[in-house]
């Protein structure tokens, strides 16, 4: 019998506080080591949305200062809350990208899951060519073809993200299939897309346009109903 995914996410687009303010020790020794201030800075608001939002929906994490714990990576990349050390059950994907920053989180441990923000702009010839399937490289080939190309990236990586591999694995592995507008009433809209990684992975993927900014979202697990039973997005600002 197929479980039920429920997702929590956040966005955000103000400065954070201070650094001392809500980072942990183990947190404030990495910021110490970042030397371009953009990175610093995104970074920074990445780690804050990502705060805000445990603190919002984590039972444990609700009661305790935002610096008693920390966001840590993963060997691989992947962030996960770490209390006194132990790493908490769930999944957590960050983005940031020129001055916002996005999160989601599942309590399921056993879920993959991937966020990405991208902002739209223009991509080369050679990108679409190097990057995408022939597929893909058809389906962004239309009217909005500087806004599809950035979301079909976007959601690659989302997926990526989800198979806990980046962009270590060649991006054509995975396919977006058909962008749908307004599929639903929330403010998801529906992607068809395929994996050549993850053999028996169900898979469910959204998007949504901000401005001139694109974001997507991917989950995938075994024995999961694909359409998530609920994505929430969680508010403080």
């Amino acid at each position: 019998m197929s479980e039920s995914i429920e997702i929590d996410w956040a966005q955000a687009s103000t400065p954070p506080p201070p650094p001392e303010e809500f980072l942990s020790a183990a947190e404030l020794e990495r910021l110490a080591g970042m030397r371009f201030p953009r990175r610093r800075a995104e970074w920074l608001l990445g780690r804050w949305t990502a705060k805000k939002l445990l603190r919002k929906v984590h039972s444990v994490l609700a009661r305790l200062p935002l610096k008693d714990w920390s966001v840590a990576n993963a060997a691989n990349g992947q962030p996960f809350a770490c209390l006194d050390g132990v790493r908490l059950a769930g999944c957590l994907s960050i983005s940031h990208r020129s001055g916002r920053a996005t999160c989601a989180w599942t309590p399921a441990s056993d879920v993959g899951l991937g966020i990405d923000l991208e902002q739209v702009e223009p991509r080369t010839e050679a990108f679409v060519r190097d990057y995408f399937t022939p597929a893909e490289q058809a389906l962004v080939a239309g009217e909005q073809r500087q806004r599809d190309t950035v979301l079909v990236w976007s959601a690659k990586e989302a997926m990526l993200k989800a198979l806990g591999q980046g962009l270590r694995m060649d991006t054509r592995a995975v396919e977006i299939l058909r962008i749908a507008n307004h599929q639903d009433a929330d403010i998801w809209n529906g992607l068809q897309i395929r994996s050549a990684r993850g053999v028996g992975l169900n898979w469910w993927a959204g998007w949504f346009e901000a401005g001139d900014f694109v974001c997507t979202l991917a989950a995938c697990a075994p024995n999961f109903d694909p359409k998530p039973a609920r994505i929430e997005e969680i508010q403080w600002e």
